[in-house]
């Protein structure tokens, strides 16, 4: 492994398959017996879902809240329980199911049925955490009601523009299971070697929920410092530092005490500042990763 590219460290999250064996091996590698049925069973649910393949409803078109968010936020969700284990402040088996569940689950409120007509589903930008909820309720009836209570309440703390207090936990590993999949969701994204690429994207999803705020995708850019900032804040107050504990899972899994996600984070904010401070009309030349711009400019076209 090349440890000179914390991105590297991250492992791939395009591919599925390889994010679920990799949670998988990940909670092996703390829970040896624990069942990994329900959180298989999750993962072949989305599938379906987001490919089309689930009845009542059509596929996933937003552009940011893609399949590759939700494999981030998985995987970043199981090394932070390995993490939290590490630490003596691990979760049981069916609080472990409800973190890594709702992680799947987080965003599927974006799904649109096949009744909602227009748009891309980011036009639920604002109650799609609450749609999430009503998904679980509606498909992972199969779960503990106990255990479908907790995912509930995992997805639910994923809403980052509501404090964590919205949200009343049943017990401690409850609580647990919710921060560490909200510390995920947020960790995971801006730790992602395409970020600032997939920025543009959320511009437009912004604006289809009529939630934009911002000028154009420029400057969506100029302000992304700050949105981490504000980030940063929520991360280390309302979430409770919890971030930290990934270096106890890499020290563990590589033998480098180090947190590869804030290292990579860190590393998309240095180069934040040199795409900022070049002039407009050559900034999006500096963002090639993964055909970004490609499609933005296509996008762009088209509106």
């Amino acid at each position: 492994m090349n440890h000179d590219s914390p991105f590297a460290a991250l492992g791939n999250i395009r591919d599925t398959g390889e994010v679920e064996a990799q949670v998988a091996g990940i909670v092996r590698s703390f829970a040896p017996e624990h069942d990994l049925t329900r959180i298989a069973a999750a993962f072949r649910l989305l599938d379906r879902a987001f490919d089309g393949r689930l009845p009542g409803y059509q596929n996933l078109k937003t552009l940011y809240h893609n399949r590759t968010h939700t494999n981030e936020v998985v995987l970043c969700a199981a090394r932070m329980l390995h993490g939290l284990h590490l630490a003596g402040q691990g979760v049981d088996g069916d609080h472990l199911d409800a973190a890594l569940i709702g992680a799947l689950m987080h965003d599927v409120g974006y799904l649109m049925s096949d009744e909602e007509a227009s748009g891309t589903g980011a036009q639920f930008t604002a109650s799609h955490v609450m749609r999430g909820v009503e998904f679980a309720r509606r498909h992972l009836h199969d779960l503990p009601p106990s255990v479908l209570e907790s995912t509930t309440k995992v997805i639910m703390l994923t809403d980052h523009r509501k404090h964590p207090d919205w949200v009343t936990f049943d017990n401690l590993q409850q609580q647990r299971a919710a921060y560490a999949t909200a510390t995920a969701d947020l960790i995971g994204q801006m730790a992602n070697r395409e970020y600032l690429e997939r920025v543009l994207f959320l511009y437009y999803e912004f604006e289809e929920a009529r939630m934009g705020g911002f000028a154009d995708i420029h400057d969506l850019l100029e302000k992304t410092t700050a949105f981490y900032n504000m980030t940063r804040g929520r991360l280390d107050k309302d979430l409770h530092g919890m971030s930290v504990i990934l270096a106890r899972h890499f020290g563990q899994q590589t033998g480098a005490d180090r947190n590869f996600y804030q290292e990579s984070i860190d590393r998309n904010l240095a180069y934040l500042i040199n795409v900022v401070s070049t002039e407009r009309e050559h900034r999006l030349e500096k963002l090639r990763r993964g055909q970004v711009v490609e499609k933005v400019l296509e996008i762009s076209g088209s509106h």
